[in-house]
């Protein structure tokens, strides 16, 4: 559920704006407010705020907007008792003015409020200190007493399908286009940002459905790359690509698994060999899985969604066709010396890894933003 609050000083327009909304807006509910038209409203509500000269952002304005596929389900009643209980939260009472207005001319049902902050006795309830934080806890409470999603609860919820849509395409694409492609197949919109220094350097995501040309001006749609996944990095998805890229070169040009072995490390790339199980000399060895990383892995320190430090990338992870068409080159005079092996029980599956990541984030515990910022600082500590 989207939620806006802040303080300002408003004139007419305001709430001539809450009031019309292209001929469709509905009141839902008002306080101490005895005209019939918008222009009468405000000037009974500036009357009011006048009590309290030295206030000057005597109004709070904002909105509450549902998800389509909830809101609509909504009644207006209940649209208004969610905005007049999250109000009474951050200190609104019976005793100041508000007009509440439901919007339908847009994608999404919304409702409008303006409040005045001074109540009739001249006292301001409402503080303007982290108002917008403040409402939007309120709004949260409001929907976990009444059994509804709340905006974090959606967000959390719409992430987890965004990262799993995208390592999905991640691992059937090669670049950038066609993950663009494959990913509007999967009803999402991919913004890439860049600049002349790192060439792509960012990706947004927007759900198609969650598009709503009418409210962009209020808030962007999506959610940034790094909004979707600590994990997951722009140069990851890069370095996958590439590596992708040099494994189907290496892969054309040999007929056995020395050739491409050969061919990868004269593109600056080691390959290490995992067996299913021990390796045996001269025994039919089954290949579990192949590393590959760039033998100047600078830049690739640390552990990300695909790639693993002093290992590399998965082959099975990243991509499982060609992991397989690799896995059936000829193992004829293949050179399988300690530093080229990779053990099997010591070293877990990345499908495995990146499986667990992302079922651990399809299953969130949702934290205070103090506690949020608690535990990034002692992640930073562990650094």
């Amino acid at each position: 559920m989207n939620n806006s609050a802040t303080t300002r000083a408003i004139t007419k327009i305001a709430l001539e704006y809450n009031a019309n909304d292209k001929g469709t807006a509905e009141m839902v509910a008002s306080n101490y407010l005895l005209s019939d038209t918008a222009e009468g409203q405000f000037h009974e509500m500036k009357t009011v705020a006048e009590r309290n000269a030295k206030l000057k952002k005597w109004a709070l304005t904002g909105y509450i907007s549902q998800p389509d596929e909830i809101g609509r389900k909504l009644k207006d009643e209940e649209f208004a008792e969610i905005a007049t209980k999250a109000l009474d939260k951050i200190g609104v009472t019976n005793k100041n003015q508000y007009r509440l207005d439901i919007h339908n001319s847009t994608k999404h049902k919304h409702i409008h409020f303006v409040v005045n902050r001074i109540d009739i006795s001249g006292k301001c309830t409402v503080k303007a200190h982290d108002i917008g934080k403040r409402f939007g806890e309120a709004v949260r409470e409001v929907c976990k007493e009444k059994g509804l999603l709340t905006d974090v609860e959606i967000g959390i919820q719409k992430k987890a399908e965004m990262l799993k849509s995208l390592t999905e395409a991640i691992r059937s694409e090669d670049n950038f286009d066609n993950l663009i492609s494959e990913m509007k197949k999967k009803g999402f919109e991919v913004q890439l940002s860049s600049n002349i220094k790192d060439g792509i350097s960012g990706m947004r995501i927007v759900m198609e459905k969650d598009k709503n040309f009418q409210t962009e001006r209020i808030y962007k749609a999506g959610y940034k790359l790094s909004e979707i996944s600590n994990q997951l990095k722009i140069s990851e998805i890069k370095s996958v690509f590439e590596v992708k890229k040099a494994v189907r070169e290496a892969q054309k040009h040999a007929d056995n698994l020395k050739e491409f072995r050969e061919n990868l490390q004269q593109k600056g790339f080691s390959v290490k060999i995992q067996y299913d199980g021990e390796f045996k000399v001269k025994k039919k060895n089954k290949i579990q899985n192949m590393w590959i990383n760039r033998v100047d892995s600078i830049g690739q320190e640390k552990n990300g969604f695909f790639f693993r430090k002093n290992v590399g990338f998965s082959l099975s992870a990243i991509d499982s066709d060609l992991g397989d068409a690799v896995k059936s080159l000829n193992q004829n005079n293949i050179n399988n010396e300690a530093s080229n092996l990779l053990k099997s029980e010591t070293n877990e599956s990345l499908i495995e890894i990146a499986g667990g990541l992302l079922g651990d984030f399809l299953q969130p515990t949702y934290v205070s933003e103090d506690e949020d910022e608690l535990w990034k600082k002692k992640r930073k500590l562990r650094r």
